[in-house]
């Protein structure tokens, strides 16, 4: 009996085993589509974990929904989710222990457009003014609501280069509006500049 029962012991051990190991080694499913409504508990989630990044958050954010990696000064872009809106105002305030009072939630809750910021680079001011943004699901061009741009000065690590490197910096800001686009679906996100198009192939399924 006593050899019996140890045999049962050692196999539920086994069993436990096999089971945290088949837990610790299954991927990590990545969302269905990024979050247009949030409810309590998806909005208190993302509070929680912008309030743990606290000065980190932006860093966070960013390397989290970035898209198109190339070279140094090749473009690139963000998207600017709800959810990771929520997280970057909870870093940041709970660095100064405070935390996002419900009106400040609500204007980012109830906003109707996703935000997507590209960057490109230039040797002036305003070179970027006249760039356009769209994107394209499903065969179908979807212009943005609203577009602005904002130069910055711009000076790479001196370890990056020494010279010739472009002196500004552009963020251009695109908004479509949530009704006009798949919050699920395969992208593309077209970037205009002049007689030259740049084109990312973004899948919204794979952020928040």
């Amino acid at each position: 009996y006593n050899l019996f029962a140890l045999e049962v012991r050692n196999m539920k051990y086994r069993v436990g085993f096999l089971f945290l190991c088949i837990q610790f080694c299954m991927p990590c499913y990545l969302a269905s589509a990024f979050l247009v409504t949030l409810n309590d508990q998806q909005k208190a989630d993302a509070l929680k974990q912008g309030s743990e990044q606290g000065f980190n958050v932006i860093k966070y954010v960013n390397q989290c929904y970035k898209f198109g990696e190339g070279d140094l000064f090749d473009e690139n872009g963000i998207l600017r989710t709800k959810w990771s809106k929520l997280m970057i105002i909870s870093g940041l305030m709970a660095v100064k222990d405070l935390k996002p009072t419900e009106k400040e939630q609500m204007m980012i809750l109830s906003d109707t457009t996703l935000q997507i910021d590209l960057h490109a680079y230039g040797d002036r001011m305003n070179f970027a003014n006249d760039y356009k943004v769209y994107l394209i699901q499903n065969d179908k061009q979807i212009e943005p609501e609203k577009i602005s741009a904002d130069d910055a000065a711009y000076t790479p690590s001196k370890s990056a280069v020494t010279t010739g490197f472009p002196k500004y910096r552009a963020t251009i800001r695109a908004f479509f509006d949530y009704d006009k686009i798949n919050p699920g679906g395969k992208t593309e996100v077209v970037l205009i500049k002049h007689t030259k198009k740049v084109t990312f192939d973004v899948n919204f399924a794979d952020y928040k």
